[in-house]
């Protein structure tokens, strides 16, 4: 149920325009799934656990949400070659991944059911920090001043949204604490 911490993919593209700085932030979301092979007699932690390929730093869990996020600004020159951002655009890439059962037994099918949800719905809270992200970061670079160099600008905008990163990650380790990574969500299963 924990987030894998993002990783960034920043570059700038020179331009020569003089439109004004617009910013754009997309988002694609997709998911993957593990199989679950459930058989009589046995507890649906059992064989979700047994089942799961999520482990970190010795602990099993269940679901896993995977975020990136690139940024790429174009710039301009202006008469006194001073640089200015004239568009940002920012890109969100999350995948999720969660159990998918397959059982003869209706009762454990509404137990997964039941359970599945609010997992599902703890993974999107990761989802959701990379989004907050991804908006900061996009007005972050959006709202920089007119620099002395490109080069300058450029370092000052990956250097942002790089510290927006890492403040996201600090976010993720917060978020997955104080659910206990999904439990207070309702994403658990007795014993």
């Amino acid at each position: 149920m924990r987030g894998l911490l993002p990783y960034v993919l920043p570059f700038a593209l020179p331009t020569l325009c003089c439109a004004p700085a617009r910013a754009e932030v997309s988002e694609q979301l997709s998911y993957q799934h593990y199989a679950v092979a459930h058989r009589p007699g046995q507890s649906l932690l059992a064989a979700i656990n047994g089942a799961t390929t999520i482990r970190q730093n010795g602990e099993v869990f269940h679901g896993h949400t995977r975020w990136n996020v690139r940024w790429d600004y174009r710039w301009r020159f202006d008469t006194q070659g001073r640089c200015t951002i004239t568009s940002v655009n920012t890109r969100l890439e999350s995948v999720i991944t969660l159990p998918r059962l397959s059982t003869a037994d209706p009762q454990v099918e509404r137990q997964f059911a039941a359970y599945l949800e609010p997992l599902r719905r703890h993974e999107l809270g990761h989802v959701q920090v990379g989004r907050n992200a991804a908006r900061r970061i996009d007005q972050a670079i959006q709202n920089l001043p007119t620099m002395s160099s490109c080069e300058l600008l450029s370092a000052t905008a990956n250097q942002r949204g790089s510290a927006l990163i890492e403040e996201a990650k600090r976010e993720e380790l917060q978020y997955d604490q104080e659910t206990g990574h999904g439990r207070t969500q309702g994403a658990w299963l007795p014993r």
